[in-house]
């Protein structure tokens, strides 16, 4: 073992997104089949990507810029990393650690949003510092960089490896969960009439039927802040079970708390670490979310889920077959799920062994 990580995998913002947590941790089990135990560590990410801060101008005044002193062989980056404010988070820090030799791995690597301005600004940097690597995590990324570093793969959600690194809890009473963070709940009827509004399926041996609250809905789409207007004026009383089966509540934002929000119904749940989220969604025998990586650990461990946003980074499920999320819940073979684990695997190990030295 070395006497250090040599490899700096960067994390954070578990409170504002425990969803960050589901791909960091997914992403460290990776890289340590790659580089070894005791060689890859967690590391702070920019400060700021913090939720209100205008990323624009780049991080706060006064930041220590940690980041860029370093002594690594590899820095990696995760995630959404390919956005308009790119450049203007990460370029001292990779000035620097570049300068003295330190390799940019991207892994699990998607646009935030897919524009133009995206695009020309990844350009940018990719040029700047050419990743040994990249790995994405939806082909819809990977069609765009796949001509700009020699080594790159239609890769995967780092999250879809958690269940190698995490081995949940079992809980004594079965349950579904509805995971709504800003858009609202829908109003779910239970055998009903065969026609009707709203989004319909069968599931668990029941023809569910959901409508959206349209004021709610309304304010969801204005923005963040808006969003939680609408969730103040929502008075509907929400169940506490459905078919028998308690109803968890889960918060991915910890952080701000703002427990009028978060336990306004039964059965809420927030926390700022992961594993207890990882145990709710291995468990559970149905996910109704509008958080993304809510969904992918669902799927991870073996379990139904559809998903309710319009965010373009849904585009994660459609790379593994997973293109009706949106329209009822779906299920992932572990089988198909775990030959794309092995394929990301042999990937990461030939390229890292291609650029070494």
């Amino acid at each position: 073992m070395s006497a250090r990580p040599r490899v700096a995998l960067v994390s954070g913002f578990w409170g504002q997104n425990i969803g960050n947590a589901f791909f960091n941790i997914g992403g460290k089990w990776i890289l340590e089949q790659i580089f070894g135990q005791g060689e890859v560590d967690f590391i702070q990410d920019q400060p700021g990507y913090w939720t209100f801060n205008n990323k624009l101008k780049g991080n706060p005044a006064n930041n220590v810029v940690l980041l860029k002193y370093l002594d690594v062989d590899y820095i990696v980056l995760q995630g959404p990393c390919l956005s308009a404010y790119f450049e203007p988070l990460w370029n001292e820090t990779l000035t620097e650690l570049t300068r003295r030799g330190t390799k940019l791995i991207l892994l699990g690597a998607a646009f935030f949003k897919y524009t133009p301005e995206e695009i020309a600004a990844a350009k940018v940097m990719i040029d700047r510092f050419k990743p040994v690597l990249i790995s994405t995590r939806d082909s819809r990324s990977y069609e765009i960089l796949k001509d700009w570093v020699p080594h790159t793969h239609d890769g995967i959600d780092s999250a879809f490896f958690v269940p190698k690194a995490y081995t949940p809890f079992k809980l004594t009473k079965p349950y579904i969960t509805l995971n709504f963070d800003r858009f609202p709940e829908p109003t779910i009827t239970l055998d009903g009439p065969a026609e009707g509004e709203g989004t319909a399926f069968e599931e668990l041996g029941h023809r569910w039927r959901l409508e959206i609250p349209k004021t709610q809905d309304w304010f969801s789409h204005k923005g963040k802040a808006e969003a939680y207007f609408g969730h103040l004026i929502d008075r509907r009383k929400l169940p506490a079970e459905l078919l028998g089966r308690m109803v968890v509540r889960p918060e991915h934002r910890m952080n701000p708390h703002l427990g009028w929000k978060i336990y306004s119904q039964p059965n809420a749940l927030v926390a700022d670490e992961p594993w207890t989220y990882f145990t709710i969604y291995a468990g559970t025998e149905l996910t109704l979310a509008d958080r993304v990586h809510a969904c992918v650990m669902t799927l991870a461990y073996g379990n139904p889920a559809m998903l309710f946003t319009p965010s373009p980074r849904s585009a994660l499920f459609e790379r593994v077959g997973m293109t009706e999320i949106k329209q009822r819940p779906v299920r992932l073979d572990p089988g198909y799920l775990e030959e794309q684990r092995q394929n990301e695997l042999a990937f990461l190990k030939d390229a890292v062994a291609a650029t070494a030295g």
